[in-house]
């Protein structure tokens, strides 16, 4: 069955095998899908596998009256890369160049994508505004540097630098009387973990044989946890409108389990309104301060990154808070998921959050000689 549909936004997703459709993202999809209709954008959901090169079209799934259909159809107008593999994407992405560039049509992206956790921080520590807020950071090297670090902080954290969802994360400090090593963390399937090592160099090399596999960003650990000692940090939305102006969609507080490293909600955390509790925690002028700083925090690092970058479609900000209330940046996404929205219960912000990728398409589709970034007109509506 081929299908011809205008004004179609095209999602690049992962294959998930036991799945219905077998996506990523499929409830996301959905809601495009749903919201779509309403604004005359038509939503295709299609894997790398789908990509065919032979035929100039792509083989993907639509949500039609309750019900995925899967189906042939011609290149996007848009696409929107939700993909979980850098690799498969970038594949893909020279895929549809190809195809795009034989039929004489022009294939617009709805983003880029941001490079790794390394490249963002040190793009964000040049800019004078963002840089007291950006916790030191290093790509990690070696054991010595471990040692360095150790007694310097006496007590690290360590993360993938393209790694999601808290996986293979590392707290590590010294232990023994300085003669061992006590190493907490998270696995590659998301398990919490702890190991205590009676000697040093066994410990330094058992974590040199996980960060020597896939690279590893190194930081002084940051205590960012509430007053009952869950940890939590604030995800802080920022999304272009029907306009190309970036805007705060909204706050969310993402809180982990007691005692736990990370409060990514696929470790087991929970979601919160962000204004109530941070009131809770910091009192109401605190609060009122801290979210102010993160709303101007916000703006300006979304238009650093797309002037560093490259256009922009969404970014996923995270912020920890120690308890003296000052705010750090822990890591920017610029594929974030938006479940923390829906958990919440905050209707005007989680539809908000679906619809905005839509207007922006729409936007793309309207006005698609512009390339650069649009910083002009931007606003910081937004829901706490």
């Amino acid at each position: 069955m081929s299908l011809v549909m205008p004004g179609m936004l095209g999602v690049l997703v992962s294959r998930k095998q036991d799945a219905t459709p077998p996506i990523t993202e499929a409830d996301f999809c959905r809601r495009l899908s749903l919201l779509g209709r309403r604004s005359g954008i038509s939503v295709m959901a299609f894997t790398a596998e789908g990509v065919s090169p032979e035929d100039h079209s792509i083989r993907g799934y639509v949500y039609r009256a309750g019900v995925w259909t899967f189906g042939r159809f011609p290149l996007p107008d848009i696409v929107y890369n939700r993909c979980l593999h850098v690799h498969e994407s970038q594949n893909v992405k020279r895929t549809l160049g190809d195809i795009a560039e034989q039929k004489s049509c022009k294939l617009i992206y709805w983003s880029r994508n941001l490079p790794g956790k390394w490249q963002v921080y040190r793009a964000l520590h040049t800019v004078d505004k963002v840089r007291p807020f950006v916790p030191p950071t290093a790509p990690y090297r070696d054991t010595l540097q471990l040692v360095e670090w150790l007694q310097r902080h006496s007590e690290l954290f360590m993360k993938p630098q393209s790694g999601t969802h808290g996986k293979g994360t590392l707290y590590l400090r010294l232990a023994e009387g300085g003669q061992g090593l006590y190493v907490q963390g998270r696995n590659s399937q998301n398990r919490p973990f702890r190991r205590l090592f009676s000697e040093l160099d066994a410990g330094l090399s058992w974590i040199d044989g996980i960060a020597h596999k896939r690279a590893y960003i190194v930081q002084p650990y940051l205590k960012l946890t509430s007053q009952s000692n869950h940890p939590f940090d604030v995800r802080a939305l920022m999304q272009k409108d029907g306009n190309g102006c970036w805007r705060l969609t909204g706050f969310a507080v993402r809180e982990g389990r007691k005692g736990t490293l990370t409060s990514n909600l696929h470790g087991g955390g929970e979601a919160h309104p962000a204004e109530p509790y941070l009131r809770e925690q910091f009192g109401v002028d605190s609060t009122r301060l801290i979210i102010g700083q993160m709303m101007e925090l916000s703006l300006t690092i979304a238009g650093a990154l797309e002037e560093r970058y490259g256009r922009l479609g969404e970014l996923g900000i995270d912020y920890g808070i120690d308890r003296s209330g000052n705010i750090w940046l822990l890591e920017v996404n610029s594929r974030p998921g938006r479940a923390s929205f829906f958990q919440t219960r905050q209707p005007e912000c989680a539809f908000r959050s679906v619809n905005r990728p839509l207007e922006y398409a729409r936007y793309l589709m309207t006005h698609s000689k512009a390339t650069g970034p649009k910083g002009a007109g931007a606003s910081l509506e937004h829901t706490v």
